[in-house]
């Protein structure tokens, strides 16, 4: 199922990738145990590192930006690490893949919130 990935480097851009969201997938992707937050007004569903902050992650801005627009963490928390983002869990209680609208919207926000490369900051 569809999944973006974000990167702590603000360098790199959001991937979109096909994955299989079990457990092992998800703590590969997140370098470690995951935490699931809920991004409830946009039907989607972050995973990170929970122990990103203890294992001193590099921050991931655009992760955050989403978090405090999702009012999903306090105005002075953060997100650490890489984020994965799926869609909402369905009534099964399974997961779901992003919906084109929403790999869309998630292309708009990247075209807005990421860091040029290196080479067009010269």
């Amino acid at each position: 199922m569809q999944a973006a990935i974000i990167p702590a480097d603000r360098t790199q851009p959001i991937r979109f990738e096909e994955i299989t969201p079990d457990l092992e997938t998800l703590q590969s992707l997140a370098g470690g145990d995951i935490q699931l937050v809920g991004l409830r007004p946009y039907s989607m569903n972050m995973y990170l590192n929970e122990n990103g902050k203890l294992e001193a992650l590099p921050a991931n801005p655009r992760a955050t930006v989403l978090c405090h627009w999702s009012e999903a963490i306090r105005a002075d928390d953060f997100i650490c690490g890489d984020a994965i983002i799926l869609g909402p869990i369905d009534d099964d209680g399974e997961e779901t893949g992003l919906r084109d609208v929403q790999v869309d919207w998630l292309r708009r926000f990247e075209a807005e919130n990421s860091a040029p490369a290196a080479t067009e900051q010269q």
